[in-house]
């Protein structure tokens, strides 16, 4: 569940990433559409709301909110320094990460 949390926040930064027009146009070379803004954003927001749910149900209300603050930070500088180093692994991180974690599940 911890990784999952994780995973969703790896996910939920990529998205606020690419939904800004700067870092948009970082990855793809070209400048995004105003629905595509509106969209990315609602998504990163989303998933950070969804990043929650597993933290909670894995630790309680006190301690998986604070896992959570945990994994907003290490998402956030992860993306910061994909963007910095390697935008071109921001999207597949993004997409491949919440993929990658579904076996944690098992667990």
């Amino acid at each position: 569940m911890i990784g999952l949390s994780l995973a969703l926040c790896i996910s939920a930064f990529g998205s606020l990433c690419l939904g800004m027009p700067r870092h948009f146009e970082q990855v793809f070379k070209r400048k995004p559409h105003p629905w595509q803004q509106r969209t990315l954003r609602l998504l990163g927001w989303g998933l950070l709301g969804l990043a929650i749910v597993p933290a909670i149900h894995a630790l309680g209300p006190s301690v998986g909110l604070a896992l959570w603050a945990s994994a907003l930070t290490i998402g956030a500088l992860l993306q910061g320094l994909l963007l910095t180093y390697r935008p071109g692994l921001v999207v597949p991180l993004s997409l491949l990460a919440p993929l990658l974690a579904l076996p944690l599940l098992a667990t």
